[in-house]
């Protein structure tokens, strides 16, 4: 062994445990996915850093030291001997010259910078691609910026236009609650003007009987009784309803009458349906006030029914009453 493999052999086994190999900083792991021109020149580099002389105290330069004399950083002499990055050709000149040179680094400068030169130009192949993958990503990246700007602007009309619909909606429901309003008010109006009607007419009966203590003609009986004119009015109401193809305001017509009528009014009501042909009118009156009113009414309606000559609907209102006190009763001893 000759004198030189002594003394590194010697080297190796003092130094301390622990301590790391002079030079270990360049062996850098280089990616599988490197160029091989890329993958040639960094390992030239790891090479001729590992031939950078000694510092003045004998010691083998750390990584730090190296990138001192390079005037790079020791994370960018890294990113250099790891094929990450490639050196600016000046670091390249000012390493082949602190490495020693053609004479003692093994290869001239001008095959040192046809290395660089090699690698630079598949890198900027790959930045070719790179950029012209960048350029459609963008180009991508527009175009779905425009359609998300026109998708937006649809769920903005969309969304105008549903709160057109709802306050259209909101309208609407304003519109159909004063219509009902209205109807209510109208029909407890033709209700109450029947009423007052009749109750003005048996005023003015009972003035002319105290006038004229001189009992009427015959024949006359009818057309001055105040109850059949306020049931004739409330009749054509409902009948000008029912023609005019407003059925449920008929109805409802006859249930405000029910409550407010009294029963020989009620009674004469519904014989003047009968009497205008107003079947199905006289017999919905019928069901409702049989079913709505207590029986001291219903009897009472009943028999000016029977005095009207009409024993038929005199019956269907009581049977109508027993019906749904019969049903009462029977859900009672349920």
């Amino acid at each position: 062994m000759n004198q030189t493999g002594q003394e590194g052999e010697a080297s190796e086994m003092s130094r301390p445990k622990g301590s790391y190999a002079p030079y270990c900083w360049t062996e850098k792991a280089i990616g599988r996915d490197v160029p091989p021109a890329k993958r040639a020149f960094a390992a030239e580099l790891q090479r001729l850093c590992r031939l950078l002389s000694p510092e003045s105290d004998g010691t083998a330069p750390t990584q730090q030291q190296a990138a001192d004399r390079l005037n790079v950083s020791a994370s960018a002499l890294s990113r250099y001997l790891s094929a990450l990055h490639l050196p600016g050709i000046a670091i390249v000149r000012v390493l082949h010259a602190t490495a020693g040179g053609v004479e003692k680094a093994g290869i001239t400068l001008a095959d040192l910078e046809k290395l660089h030169s090699t690698a630079a130009a598949k890198q900027c192949s790959d930045c070719v691609k790179l950029r012209s993958e960048a350029t459609a990503l963008r180009q991508q990246t527009s175009e779905y910026a425009v359609a998300l700007d026109n998708i937006q602007a649809d769920l903005g009309a969309v969304q105008e236009e549903a709160r057109a619909l709802r306050k259209g909606a909101t309208a609407l429901k304003g519109e159909i609650r004063a219509l009902k309003a209205r109807e209510v008010r109208a029909i407890k109006g033709t209700v109450r003007r029947a009423i007052r009607a009749g109750q003005r007419s048996r005023l003015a009966a009972r003035k002319n009987a105290a006038l004229l203590p001189v009992p009427p003609r015959r024949g006359d009986r009818q057309q001055s009784n105040p109850e059949r004119r306020a049931a004739l009015s409330v009749a054509l109401q409902a009948e000008a309803l029912q023609n005019g193809g407003r059925q449920d305001r008929a109805l409802a017509l006859l249930r405000h009458s029910a409550e407010v009528l009294n029963p020989v009014e009620t009674a004469t009501l519904m014989f003047v349906l009968r009497e205008s042909q107003l079947n199905e009118l006289a017999g919905t009156l019928i069901h409702i006030y049989g079913r709505d009113n207590a029986d001291p009414d219903v009897m009472q309606a009943a028999a000016q029914l029977y005095q009207h000559g009409a024993p038929d609907d005199a019956a269907a209102l009581l049977q109508a009453a027993l019906s749904t006190r019969g049903g009462a009763a029977r859900g009672g001893a349920a």
